[in-house]
């Protein structure tokens, strides 16, 4: 365990505050107030088809909405130069969606290449990282070791692309290389996202300021998996490969923890392991990842592997809930373990969306059918009954020509319609991005 990881179990007072049962505090963000749908079956469209001459292939990390409906993404290949793009989607009165490429990637240094994802700031304006390109000084991979980038909107349609950072800009690259996680937009435009550790990029009248604010720790396997979520308060949330309760899992990784970033007054950052995974119990996880949700006073997320109900030795992941109990620990409950039914999905990897109404969806990236028997996978929906247990339905099953390996988490709009993409399959094999509506109807 390196030194920057400290155990502050007597900070949960200063991030939980309030007596015991207290809610986190849920960003505003979080958990949209959209009407009810119609009533009626789930229906699926395919937005866009990636892949057709001069477009993007394999988009990555889902997609953003401003408040025009317009959704923006990226693909991690292909466009002008091959190294990718960034693009939006707008729609059209006829229900057609129109996409424009925002910006072509080249295919190495100086410029970044293969985005994946990107968040939005109240300007309009894109942030988001490239896992390859870049000019950082001690990168010794001439692919480049990574950036991150702004796109900013201007007139006649024109996007402007700026270089913030280069990682692998320290020696021994202490800040990083290769990132794959889009960062977190905090207040007053800063950044947040994960590198050699958790960076902090700071607007100034100088320019971008870069620094590392927490380290996970440095042996083998202690990673981490997601990107980061922020609450009212300031904190910050995310997941790693780490753990001291080993379980079933392998020494060198643990099982994994959800853990709190708490801001100090003197700048410094104070860690808190909220949970720690030991997959000793019946339906307990292992493998947090793809990101952490608020709602209702809990946090949310999934894990790749581990539960009570799949046939492999490893487990077939579970959905988890997180809430505060007293002053000094945290409650976790699983609404859901995947593996009992192949066709109703494995393997979950991408953070949950919540509706109104409290029903929750996410996407698996095999189970369902297809695909040479490991399925292609799902869209599922769960909905909490009068008993207090969750109800779990499948919203659309992907088998190929519709998209293979959803990979990405989903974005709600306002009236309750999800879309994701998947990494694959389609017309042209490289992905799509898709639309379900009404949401309604997910757990009935």
């Amino acid at each position: 365990m390196s030194p920057g990881r400290m155990r502050c179990i007597a900070v949960l007072a200063l991030i939980f505050a309030g007596a015991g049962g207290a809610p986190f505090a849920s960003p505003k963000d979080q958990a949209p107030k959209v009407p009810e749908g119609p009533s009626g079956q789930v229906q699926f469209q395919i937005v866009h088809a990636f892949g057709a001459a001069g477009d993007g292939v394999a988009p990555g990390d889902g997609v953003v909405m401003d408040g025009k409906g317009n959704l923006y993404g990226t693909t991690e290949g292909g466009g002008a130069f091959n190294g990718g793009t960034v693009y939006e989607m707008t729609p059209g009165a006829n229900g057609q969606w129109t996409e424009t490429i925002l910006y072509n990637f080249p295919d190495g240094p100086p410029d970044g290449s293969e985005p994946n994802g990107v968040v939005m700031d109240g300007a309009g304006n894109l942030y988001g990282v490239t896992e390859f390109g870049g000019d950082g000084q001690y990168c010794g991979d001439t692919s480049g070791c990574g950036t991150i980038f702004e796109l900013s909107p201007g007139s006649g349609g024109v996007w402007t692309e700026s270089i913030l950072y280069n990682f692998c800009s320290l020696a021994y690259c202490a800040d990083g290389a290769f990132p794959i996680f889009p960062p977190t937009l905090g207040p007053g435009g800063v950044l947040y996202g994960i590198g050699g550790g958790v960076y902090e990029l700071a607007p100034g009248s100088g320019g971008w300021t870069f620094s590392i604010i927490y380290t996970l720790c440095s042996q083998p396997g202690c990673e981490f998996t997601s990107s980061l979520t922020l609450d009212a308060k300031g904190n910050l949330y995310g997941e790693g490969g780490n753990g001291q309760k080993m379980g079933q899992c392998r020494a060198e990784f643990g099982c994994g923890i959800v853990f709190a970033l708490h801001p100090q007054s003197d700048g410094k950052w104070n860690e808190i392991v909220l949970y720690e995974f030991e997959n000793n119990s019946a339906d307990d996880g292992i493998s947090p990842e793809g990101g952490l949700t608020f709602h209702d006073g809990g946090l949310y997320g999934v894990t790749n592997a581990g539960g009570s109900d799949c046939v492999n030795v490893g487990g077939c992941g579970t959905v988890f809930q997180l809430t505060r109990g007293s002053v000094k620990n945290v409650n976790e409950q699983v609404p859901w373990s995947f593996g009992a039914n192949a066709a109703q999905g494995l393997n979950p990897g991408t953070w949950v969306v919540f509706d109104r109404r409290g029903d929750f969806f996410g996407v698996t990236g095999i189970g369902g059918e297809g695909c040479g028997g490991i399925g292609c996978g799902v869209v599922y929906g769960m909905r909490q009954q009068t008993n207090g247990k969750w109800k779990y339905a499948v919203l659309h099953t992907f088998d190929g020509s519709d998209g293979v390996e959803p990979d990405s988490g989903l974005t709600m709009d306002s009236k309750g319609n999800l879309f994701g993409t998947t990494g694959g399959g389609g017309q042209y094999g490289y992905g799509v991005l898709y639309e379900i509506s009404p949401t309604t109807q997910a757990s009935k």
